[in-house]
């Protein structure tokens, strides 16, 4: 079996059917064949960027590693990119690389450079292919693009040993486990926890790769703790549940859900929380106890008077032996509608992004997938998108970033073609991919694409305005999204009532190729809505 073919084979047996990238003349030439023999379609996309983010969101949702190709250089610079946006949302990719000939020494050349250094801070794992052990190290990259906290990694391939003989694809690496959490240790936080009176709970993705969103949900019922989840953790905790305050976001500042919450409770059970899902570091003076999946995890609070490694099903199993008394139904209500005030739709607008949210929730079904980036509109959706299970929101978790949502449901679409999907996006993100709009319609994926449109980087701007600056150089051209995407074969609509808005939204959720959806807001009510969501009230 050649180099080429044990990448595709062993990426086909790991149940992948597409791969992204961009072409080049040596080795991801021989990757491209080996695809068209083995059956695992090679998805040209406009830059590698959006290849790193597609493949790791087609990973995400299979629940294994995507695979993206680059060119040396410059397209593994490009790449570089998508792997940073898959090292802060936690998705897992391959990012196969080529490189000059081992043999190359020369420092200086055409398109040659330090992959090892470029990716270095991103990737979990990285390693230059070699014949004689290819197989073993690609099984490496695979396990550790997906163990744990997923993330990117790593594959260099000299441009020369494509079509290299080497050996077959290893069986996967078995998921590892956690280690049971220490006695000792459980029996400290479960005195700590007995001292509270009104508990908060701080639950993050961990709980979900753990399979212990039961044992959550009972630990939480009988303590009667407030609940809130990291960004990267919707669904970890039903959120129509009487308990379910909010998602932290770590601003720490007043008027937001947190803060208030916080205010209120007298201690804080943080359990599989993520230390990268915050904006700014811990900066809560509440004791907090942490249940920690694993020892080598930062805390997410700064010095938890406990910390309890491993198992984390098992210690919520062995904690929710606890009944405690701790906030009332009717205490959490409350904290929740005196923030929600602050996302009410402005009463002026014609066109708010608020009816986008409630009109696009109430059409789609509830098995549905709904896919976001940043922008004014990102606090709205962890507030106004009640979310009930896992794997059901992609939104910009750790990254925040601007751009994701076509890449990102341009990969899971093609993953899962049987799930309904929507992405919500905004106009200076659509700018950043809107090469990839002629993807969709070469690949005949079918889903809406919605832009909140405000002609302007509408997020930026209210800070200026937060700030007492003027408004600089952050309005944008009118661009007509529709009429691009037309030009691309799909379809597109221009709208700027929630009347028009619905009436193409249930067109295209039953249309047979892409709708992209111009959503035109009144962008000054628009961008006056972030401040007072982000509790800047003045």
């Amino acid at each position: 079996m050649k180099l080429a073919e044990l990448i595709i084979a062993e990426a086909r047996e790991r149940g992948l059917r597409h791969f992204f990238g961009l072409p080049g003349g040596g080795s991801p030439l021989d990757m491209m064949e080996a695809g068209r023999q083995f059956g695992l379609d090679f998805i040209s996309v406009a830059h590698e960027s959006s290849a790193g983010i597609a493949a790791a969101y087609y990973g995400l949702v299979q629940d294994t590693a995507g695979l993206a190709l680059a060119v040396k250089g410059v397209g593994a610079g490009n790449l570089a990119g998508g792997a940073a946006n898959a090292y802060f949302e936690r998705a897992p990719v391959v990012c196969l690389c080529e490189t000059s000939p081992n043999a190359v020494t020369q420092a200086e050349m055409v398109q040659h450079c330090d992959h090892t250094g470029l990716f270095g801070t991103l990737v979990k794992y990285q390693a230059t292919l070699d014949p004689a052990d290819a197989p073993a190290t690609l099984q490496q990259a695979v396990f550790s693009a997906t163990d744990g906290r997923p993330g990117p990694v790593l594959l260099n391939l000299p441009s020369d040993l494509g079509v290299a003989e080497c050996g077959k694809p290893l069986a996967a690496h078995a998921p590892a486990s956690s280690p049971p959490p220490d006695a000792a240790r459980l029996a400290a936080a479960a005195a700590v926890m007995e001292k509270l009176e009104k508990p908060l709970v701080i639950a993050g993705a961990d709980v979900i790769r753990a399979g212990a969103t039961a044992e959550l949900l009972t630990l939480v019922e009988n303590i009667n703790a407030a609940v809130l989840v990291n960004m990267d953790a919707r669904g970890v905790f039903p959120e129509s549940h009487s308990h379910w305050v909010g998602v932290l976001t770590g601003n720490y500042v007043p008027n937001i859900i947190e803060s208030e919450i916080m205010r209120q409770a007298d201690g804080a059970l943080l359990i599989g929380a993520d230390a990268m899902m915050e904006h700014v570091p811990w900066a809560s003076d509440l004791p907090t106890c942490e249940l920690v999946a694993r020892p080598e995890y930062e805390t997410q609070s700064s010095a938890p008077q406990v910390r309890v490694d491993g198992d984390l099903k098992a210690a919520l199993q062995h904690l929710s032996n606890h009944v405690q008394e701790g906030f009332s139904d009717a205490q959490t209500e409350a904290t929740r509608r005196q923030i929600l005030q602050h996302f009410k739709r402005p009463g002026q607008a014609r066109f708010a992004a608020q009816d986008i949210i409630a009109i696009t929730h109430g059409l789609m079904p509830a098995e549905g997938f709904l896919f976001s980036e940043t922008g004014i509109y990102i606090t709205m959706l962890e507030r106004l998108w009640p979310v009930e299970r896992p794997g059901t929101y992609w939104g910009t978790a750790g990254g925040r970033t601007m751009g994701l949502t076509v890449p990102a449901i341009l990969g899971a679409k093609l993953a899962r073609p049987d799930i309904p999907m929507v992405g919500i996006g905004a106009d200076g993100s659509m700018l950043m991919r809107l090469g990839e709009l002629e993807v969709f319609s070469r690949t005949g994926i079918a889903v809406p694409l919605i832009i909140i449109n405000d002609r302007s980087l509408g997020t930026m701007k209210s800070r200026q305005k937060s700030r007492r600056m003027p408004a600089y150089s952050l309005d944008l051209q009118g661009v007509d999204f529709a009429a691009i995407a037309a030009a691309c074969g799909l379809r597109g609509a221009t709208v700027d009532t929630p009347e028009e808005f619905e009436r193409e939204l249930k067109e295209a959720l039953q249309a047979d190729r892409t709708t992209l959806i111009d959503a035109r807001v009144d962008a000054q009510a628009y961008q006056d809505s972030f401040g007072p969501t982000i509790g800047v009230l003045d």
